[in-house]
């Protein structure tokens, strides 16, 4: 008796162990990323926003040249819109001038006595990270630095982001500007996001205006070849192919560097691995030390998340497991399937499949109506996996829409009686 209560003792034992160790297992996956230097760090799906990795991702922390991302973004949207023109002849002011020829910062030299087209100096802002190119596009955009950051302060306002600081369109510190600077701010104030924020322009810009990364995947290009200010940009992106930290594989093509006393080493990356783009971003890494832990750090973060997570897709049209349907009483069937209205992904970690996850669905009106039409919205449906809320950039980014994968008509007045009168019984 005894030799059997140790046999079940054993394995009672054994079974708590098994649990305890898949329990603990994605924390001590996650332990080896944590370990990264970097103040702050953030890895998201770029299409759906879904967080994969978070350090600090919330705290408000200068970023630098990383701002040139939404400056950039700005000048795609006007060029888009027709506002400016890739050959578009760009006069640069004696102060923006000035500021070009600070060799404390990075640059291409610019002449107030030339000009220069709007694809110049968009690719000195991206490639070279060129400062002072970056304000001449923003002056020729809206018509001053001041008007151009107010700019910047309401495209971040309309994408929900409210914790931001924004002064100039480079990321210098006010000091540097010279009289490009914001009016009555500090000479030490300069351009603070959170990693989330800066998640949310590097979505938006990739998403957006996908015709960026022909640029941030340059590792080199001539600025004002043949004049006497010819330079030859060399990215300041070590994780592009042929540079010393390249990871064979990932197909990384962007996107922004940042560097300043405050800011440390900065990086937003974005890979491409197997048709799954991520985004990541670092943020003051190894201050004053190695100019490239930020990129260690962000390769530690692409491969924790390419590596501990599984990507699944879900087709548009695709009914989603307890948000498959709704109910229409006055319909000729009572009820409507329901698919999702574009395709997606949710990511899990590589011991869970896809039955892992799950859906709570949210009706748009608290009483469907007949006729529903084929592409209606119905509602919307977030996910859980293993029972847990999935973590997103914002809030909208967890809402899936879904529509009627079918039409369906009212049913005639007798029939609706008919139901009136069995539903009493």
């Amino acid at each position: 008796m005894l030799k059997k209560w140790k046999q079940k003792l054993i394995v009672i034992f054994s079974a708590i162990l098994m649990l305890s160790t898949l329990a603990l297992a994605p924390t001590q996956a996650n332990a080896a990323v944590t370990n990264i230097s970097a103040k702050a760090g953030l890895a998201v799906d770029a299409k759906t926003g879904q967080i994969l990795y978070s350090k600090n991702s919330s705290k408000v922390m200068p970023i630098a040249s990383m701002s040139k991302m939404l400056a950039i973004y700005i000048i795609l949207k006007s060029i888009h819109e027709g506002k400016l023109k890739w050959d578009q002849r760009v006069h640069v002011s004696a102060n923006v001038a000035k500021i070009s020829r600070n060799t404390e910062l990075t640059n291409v030299p610019l002449n107030a006595s030339r000009t220069y087209t709007v694809r110049d100096l968009y690719k000195a802002s991206l490639i070279y990270s060129a400062n002072a190119a970056v304000i001449a596009l923003g002056v020729a955009q809206a018509g001053s630095s001041e008007k151009f950051v107010n700019e910047m302060r309401a495209q971040v306002n309309a994408w929900g982001i409210t914790d931001a600081k924004l002064y100039n369109a480079a990321g210098l510190t006010e000091s540097e500007v010279g009289t490009e600077a914001y009016p009555n701010t500090a000479k030490s104030a300069e351009n603070e996001m959170s990693a989330n924020d800066v998640a949310v322009v590097a979505s938006k810009l990739v998403n957006t205006y996908p015709e960026v990364l022909n640029t941030t995947k340059e590792t080199s290009a001539w600025f004002a070849k043949g004049t006497d200010d010819a330079v030859k940009m060399t990215t300041h992106n070590e994780m592009l192919a042929g540079d010393e930290n390249y990871m064979k594989g990932y197909n990384v093509d962007g996107l922004k560097t940042g560097t300043s006393d405050k800011a440390g080493n900065c990086f937003t990356g974005t890979a491409n691995k197997n048709g799954h783009r991520v985004i990541t971003v670092v943020m003051n890494a190894n201050p004053g030390k190695k100019a490239d832990a930020r990129f260690t750090n962000t390769e530690t973060i692409m491969k924790y998340v390419y590596t501990n997570f599984t990507p699944i897709r879900y087709k548009k049209g695709e009914q989603l497991k307890q948000a498959n349907k709704f109910k229409v009483p006055e319909g000729k069937t009572t009820t409507v399937k329901a698919g999702i209205s574009q395709a997606t992904t949710i990511w899990v970690a590589n011991k869970q499949s896809k039955q892992a996850i799950s859906f709570i669905s949210n009706q748009t009106k608290k009483n469907l109506t007949a006729p529903v039409t084929k592409g209606q919205k119905l509602g919307t449906a977030t996910a859980k996996i293993a029972d847990k809320n999935v973590s997103y950039l914002q809030a909208g980014d967890a809402k899936l829409q879904l529509v009627a994968k079918k039409s369906v008509e009212k049913a005639n007045i007798f029939v609706r009686m008919w139901r009136s009168v069995v539903s009493v019984f």
